[in-house]
């Protein structure tokens, strides 16, 4: 929909003054220069934050109201900044700015779970300087590296250190690997003693029996008996 709004002009008839022509104003109807009227605005900005800036677009045409994606970021990103306060619970990490090449440092509320600064690069004694400015800090969730540990070392020595959620699930996945490694290992020489008990000789295996005096008689007996028959075969030849 199009609006034509006519306006009134004033001319000021000062010489000095560095405007001629001043144009009637409406601040609670439409800003000055803008295309679209200051609650067509606001509809846009709840639009976006409600999306997140995603599907946005779908959600004002379902409503009856034409826009594109980048206006709906425009006005997300025209938003003031919030006063950050006191911050109470920081997470540090770093991130990239160009990949492989130049990192720096992200500095996250984790109460408000925003973003209060981004730091030029990772080295402790800038993170440390900045840390220092926040002196209600109580807790610095960061990674396993030591130039975080360093810098909340000294910059918030009266803070609690943790790691953070990712390192969190990365240690506990490292002792559980470690862990079923050990019993995979425990098993599998378990198993191998069993093929190899199962695979050895019987007489291995089978202890020796002592007869008894009664069955060993008997059987010199009969040895006695053989060997008498065989040299009787034997004289005869």
């Amino acid at each position: 929909m199009l609006l034509s709004l006519t306006v009134r002009k004033f001319y000021c008839r000062n010489a000095y003054c560095p405007r001629k022509v001043f144009a009637e104003r409406f601040p609670a109807f439409v800003e000055p220069w803008a295309r679209m009227t200051i609650r067509h605005c606001e509809q846009i900005t709840s639009i976006g934050l409600a999306t997140c800036g995603k599907g946005g677009t779908r959600l004002a045409a379902r409503l009856g109201m034409q826009t594109t994606r980048q206006a709906i970021l425009r006005r997300i990103m025209d938003l003031p900044d919030l006063s950050t306060g006191s911050i109470l619970y920081l997470g540090i990490d770093d991130f990239a700015f160009r990949r492989g090449c130049q990192f720096g440092t992200i500095l996250v509320n984790l109460e408000s779970r925003r973003v209060v600064d981004l730091l030029p690069d990772r080295e402790a004694e800038t993170s440390a300087a900045w840390m220092r400015q926040q002196l209600d800090l109580m807790v610095v969730s960061r990674d396993r590296g030591g130039e975080y540990a360093s810098a909340a070392t000294q910059g918030a020595p009266q803070a609690l250190q943790c790691a953070d959620r990712f390192h969190l699930i990365k240690n506990l996945r490292e002792a559980l690997e470690g862990l079923l490694a050990h019993h995979l290992a425990a098993e599998r020489k378990r198993q191998t003693q069993v093929t190899v008990d199962s695979q050895a000789p019987v007489w291995q295996s089978k202890r020796a029996t002592r007869c008894s005096p009664k069955l060993e008689r008997l059987q010199q007996a009969r040895r006695e008996e053989r060997l008498a028959h065989y040299e009787q075969v034997m004289a005869r030849l």
